[in-house]
């Protein structure tokens, strides 16, 4: 009679582990996807749509800067993706190679970015600053 509560508090254990698995690797899929998103939305110069993925402090409104209708995005390159899955925190550094149309000159800028997973809005922000293209 010993083996009943220890079988359903076995299966309730098991159940509870891979209902955090999933949910991690759920949190790790929208990761992906998030960091594909800002990927495409600069790379394309679609900055207004980049800037959505920031989380601003309440109530600042963002505000693109004006030299963004200047810039031509030439390449974009992630390496050293880290993530503490206990703060569901992701770093990465991206070089960002661009054409700035008032100069005639082609850039780069290494953007350090810092990721955030919001559980209740079930997403992840950019928490550090946008790219700045100088």
């Amino acid at each position: 009679m010993h083996t009943q509560p220890r079988q359903t508090l076995t299966l309730i254990l098991v159940t509870l582990v891979l209902a955090a698995c999933a949910t991690v690797g759920d949190r790790m899929d929208a990761l992906q996807r998030t960091l594909a998103g800002f990927e495409k939305s600069v790379r394309w110069a679609q900055f207004d749509a980049a800037y959505s993925f920031r989380q601003w402090p309440p109530g600042e409104q963002p505000t693109l800067p004006t030299n963004l209708k200047n810039i031509r995005v030439t390449g974009y390159d992630a390496a050293n993706l880290r993530l503490d899955k206990d703060s569901m925190t992701a770093w990465q550094l991206v070089t960002i190679r661009y054409y700035d149309l008032d100069t005639s000159r082609e850039r780069s800028v290494i953007h350090s970015q810092e990721w955030h997973y919001e559980a209740e809005e079930k997403r992840w922000y950019l928490v550090s600053e946008m790219p700045d293209f100088k």
